[in-house]
């Protein structure tokens, strides 16, 4: 969202990364978000029940009250294949999450320690048997 920070790869377990990148497909579509992803499921120490800490940045927030963002969120995240899984999302505008980044708060932190992973979306597959795409993403920490 216009950081100006560089990207490195992470190691993200596959089935994390598949509900991920649906998730985060479903929340570019509705909102135009972009998604981050911190907390111990980026460190690689979550355990089992841990919950995923997950940042959505989008302009479209912007109309909204801070409390009343992305209200189906838990719809989208169930559809996404989140049934049953604890999501704690936090919803910010560009300018927001530049100001959240640069503070000392909990996203200032993550980023600092290398723990702010942004969930990247390919575009779908256009063509008919073409799998490119679908489902398709990576996970980048932002530095």
């Amino acid at each position: 969202m216009g950081e100006n920070v560089a990207a490195r790869t992470v190691q993200v377990n596959p089935a994390q990364e598949e509900l991920l990148v649906r998730f985060a497909r479903l929340m570019r579509e509705r909102y135009g978000a972009r998604l981050y992803l911190f907390g111990s499921r980026a460190r690689g120490t979550a355990r089992l029940g841990s919950d995923y800490d997950v940042v959505a940045v989008a302009k479209a927030f912007a109309e909204q009250p801070l409390l009343r963002r992305a209200l189906d969120r838990g719809e989208l995240w169930r559809k996404a294949g989140g049934w049953r899984i604890a999501l704690d999302l936090h919803c910010y505008t560009p300018e927001e999450f530049r100001e959240e980044l640069a503070g000392p708060g909990y996203l200032g932190q993550a980023k600092a320690r290398g723990e702010l992973v942004e969930v990247k979306v390919r575009r779908a597959a256009t063509l008919p048997g073409d799998r490119r795409g679908i489902d398709g993403g990576h996970a980048r920490a932002v530095d």
